[in-house]
């Protein structure tokens, strides 16, 4: 998905405030496999927001714009006046979104105006000044930012259809952790655990940068490279599936559409997904949960960690792949 982000900031667009807010959005689109290829400080002008808004979209280059500021009711708050003038269709249901999760926090979210709309084939909308709020609004809505892209740019798939539905009895976790916490050491033996129990497994693995899995004068990237939207190598052992996308696909729709053949899918990372999760954790990387606390998770189903923890899921060793394994066959793959 390629992002572009305009910050509304009289003083920096004056040099006077250095922005940190487009820097936390950089940072955590990322994280979530997102391209921000461009990022503006303009003031809060309604002219210039809606010249911005207009050449972005219409350039062809963007499938996500985000304002960031501007969204209250001081008398230079216009950013979403701005938007409204410049949008074709407005999405109630983001702001809504949007102020329900500020609300958690303070009472002012009541006068956010934010809004978003579409504009051609591109998605806008509207984030609060602050980086913490930025980044808060944002995830908050995430979850319908891919298919939302996905839909403006003509997706025919129903919103319900059989794509975002995985096959008939098919099983998944989503192990999730704070980065170097040792997730991924920790899958290796499960995996191992689970296959020697006799399950077939899957895996999927979360990216947030852009990867490469081909190599430069192979025949399989020339044709990748000479524009092939999907590219699929075979072999007798195995096969290899690259395929372009406007925006990362929801979890659910990739394990239906590619794990049919197996009894259980493993996830290493999306913490922002639905599925049920199981938080691996460190004592030395942090003494916090990632689904606990101010963003609680009612998706977590366990804990693995290296210490005691006061929890109300189950507590597994994180040192004890095979008691692991046993958690997740019992309680998904045992009738």
């Amino acid at each position: 998905m390629n992002v572009a982000i305009l910050v509304l900031s009289d003083k920096g667009a004056r040099g006077e405030r250095v922005d940190t807010s487009g820097p936390a959005l950089e940072k955590w689109l990322a994280e979530q496999g997102a391209a921000v290829l461009r990022t503006e400080v303009v003031p809060d002008e309604a002219s210039l927001i809606a010249q911005r808004l207009r050449e972005w979209s219409d350039s062809g280059a963007y499938d996500l714009i985000l304002t960031c500021g501007g969204t209250g009711v001081s008398p230079r708050d216009v950013t979403p006046d701005a938007t409204l003038g410049v949008v074709d269709r407005v999405i109630p249901g983001f702001g809504e979104v949007m102020r329900a999760k500020s609300l958690t926090k303070t009472p002012h979210a009541m006068i956010s105006r934010a809004i978003a709309g579409i504009r051609g084939g591109c998605l806008v909308i509207n984030l609060p000044g602050s980086p913490k709020g930025a980044v808060e609004n944002l995830e908050a809505v995430w979850p319908a930012v891919p298919h939302a892209v996905a839909k403006i740019k003509g997706d025919p798939e129903d919103c319900a259809g059989s794509a975002l539905v995985a096959p008939e009895g098919l099983k998944a976790v989503s192990f999730v952790a704070k980065s170097g916490t040792g997730k991924t050491t920790l899958l290796e033996k499960v995996i191992a655990e689970l296959k020697k129990r006799g399950w077939r497994v899957g895996a999927i693995k979360h990216d947030a940068h852009r990867f490469d899995i081909d190599h430069p004068g192979k025949d399989s990237h020339r044709l990748t490279a000479a524009g092939a939207d999907t590219m699929l190598i075979s072999s007798p052992e195995k096969l290899a599936l690259v395929k372009r996308h406007a925006a990362s696909p929801p979890i659910r729709e990739l394990i239906a559409t590619y794990f049919g053949d197996v009894d259980i899918v493993i996830t290493e990372g999306f913490k922002l997904g639905d599925l049920p999760k199981i938080e691996v954790h460190r004592r030395e990387r942090s003494s916090e949960l990632l689904c606990r606390g101010e963003n609680y998770d009612p998706t977590l189903i366990a804990v693995a960690s290296d210490m005691q923890l006061d929890v109300d899921v189950p507590l597994l060793d994180l040192n004890d792949p095979e008691a692991v394994a046993l958690f997740v066959e019992a309680r998904f793959l045992k009738r």
